[in-house]
């Protein structure tokens, strides 16, 4: 790699699609090409569009380890109320719902703790009887998924969020993954990035709670994975509901992302270690609930502080928690590129070629162009989740993703388009679910 390779901030993008574009039609016959839509209304996500990212965080590794040296709190402020979920197994997850303002609240349900600094200032806890809950408004509503060990409070989240709901006039909610964000479990059950029964849970909640309103999704690394393999998974069952989604940083491939990950002095030395600490800490939060899981304890006991690298936390930790033989078994199964196929939302993934996590020399390129229905988006810089225009912590990709759901939802959806597109375009190989995938009641 030369020096000029190493140090740059010129975002260059590149734009994979399928040949045969994805087109709408409404009532009248109108056509509008999804592909020219973009290129005319989202030009930053057009072939060949470039932007300046900081000029001090000038390659992946520096983007990506400055998501951690930064304290956000100042920016892109979200306040959230928070609903607990009962899913059909027994286990609680955590659906914070974006609210104009913190309001205080006594009320903590019994299986949760009180909200600790910092996010006591910012969420509360709200009961099952609020109108909050229920609605027949036609607003549009953003439902957004973090990543790995993340929530509603990760800056990345909220750079959106708090876009789409104060300038867009967007409703907005993030379902953090079990135990995450200061959430406690009631079963001795996680989750994992092909683990898709919470999520299609909540949505079917979702679309009886608000009826009228018309869904967008997004999801970041881990959690974008599990939305793509949401989606892939749904097929057409959800597509009067959610109009099109958007992945950041989605690891596709998992046992290449693994790979990638551990191959470099930097992902085998920094970024894996970091994210095995992430993990274990927390089953160690959640250790007393988990010991209900019979063998775990023993397991627990054994590996807990031995276990340095993500792959080898998935080999005795989450691979036999969803009764995966060891972590590639479990990436062979979830990686979400091989439910692409079933994809019949529209949706683009944003991915960066720095990325130092997910990695990106081994994107679905092929997978994509072979599915009308779906985008990808390439950056050449912009490392995991980061883009970051400067150290004050603006990013690039906020504006154009919000612009795009505004568009989208006030040009597409509100005006009766729908897709319109033959069956013979569409890719006719047999998606398989997820291994953990529980079939859930039709909508």
């Amino acid at each position: 790699m030369t020096f000029s390779e190493y140090w740059q901030n010129q975002l260059t993008v590149k734009q994979v699609s399928s040949d045969h574009h994805l087109q709408f039609k409404n009532e009248e016959g109108k056509i509008i090409d999804f592909t020219n839509f973009i290129n005319t209304n989202i030009p930053e996500f057009k072939t060949g569009a470039n932007d300046y990212l900081s000029t001090v965080l000038f390659n992946g590794h520096l983007q990506t380890c400055f998501t951690t040296v930064k304290k956000f709190e100042d920016i892109d402020e979200v306040n959230y109320r928070r609903f607990m979920v009962q899913y059909p197994d027994g286990g609680e997850g955590a659906l914070d719902i974006v609210v104009p303002e913190h309001k205080p609240s006594s009320y903590v349900p019994i299986t949760q703790l009180p909200f600790q600094p910092p996010l006591d200032v910012h969420y509360s806890y709200g009961t099952k009887d609020e109108p909050l809950l229920k609605s027949d408004d036609n607003k549009p509503m953003l439902v957004a998924l973090h990543g790995l060990t993340g929530g509603s409070h990760e800056s990345y989240v909220r750079s959106i969020v708090s876009r789409l709901t104060e300038d867009y006039g967007f409703e907005a909610c993030v379902l953090n993954s079990r135990g995450c964000c200061q959430s406690q479990i009631t079963t001795p059950q996680l989750y994992n990035g092909g683990w898709t029964n919470d999520i299609s849970f909540v949505m079917n909640q979702l679309f009886n709670m608000y009826p009228n309103r018309s869904f967008y999704m997004i999801g970041f690394s881990l959690g974008a994975s599990i939305l793509t393999n949401y989606i892939g998974e749904q097929n057409n069952k959800i597509s009067n509901h959610v109009k099109c989604a958007m992945v950041f940083g989605n690891p596709w491939d998992m046992l290449r992302s693994d790979y990638y990950l551990n191959s470099s002095r930097m992902g085998s030395n920094l970024y894996s270690p970091a994210l095995t600490r992430n993990v274990v800490n927390l089953v160690k939060r959640h250790a007393i609930t988990l010991y209900e899981k019979p063998g775990f304890q023993e397991i627990y006991e054994k590996h807990i502080d031995l276990v340095k690298t993500a792959s080898g936390f998935d080999d005795v930790f989450t691979g036999p928690m969803f009764n995966y033989k060891d972590s590639k078994d479990y990436y062979g199964d979830a990686s979400s590129f091989k439910r692409l196929a079933g994809v019949r939302v529209p949706l683009i993934g944003l991915n960066a070629m720095d990325d130092p996590i997910a990695g990106g020399d081994n994107l679905p390129e092929k997978y994509i162009m072979a599915n009308p229905f779906t985008m990808l988006i390439e950056t050449n810089i912009g490392g995991h989740l980061a883009w970051f225009k400067g150290i004050n912590g603006s990013r690039w990709f906020p504006e154009p993703v919000c612009r795009f759901f505004d568009t989208f939802h006030n040009e597409i959806t509100c005006k009766g388009y729908r897709p319109d597109i033959s069956e013979v375009q569409l890719p006719h190989e047999k998606v398989i679910n997820v291994k953990t995938t529980i079939e859930q009641p039709k909508i």
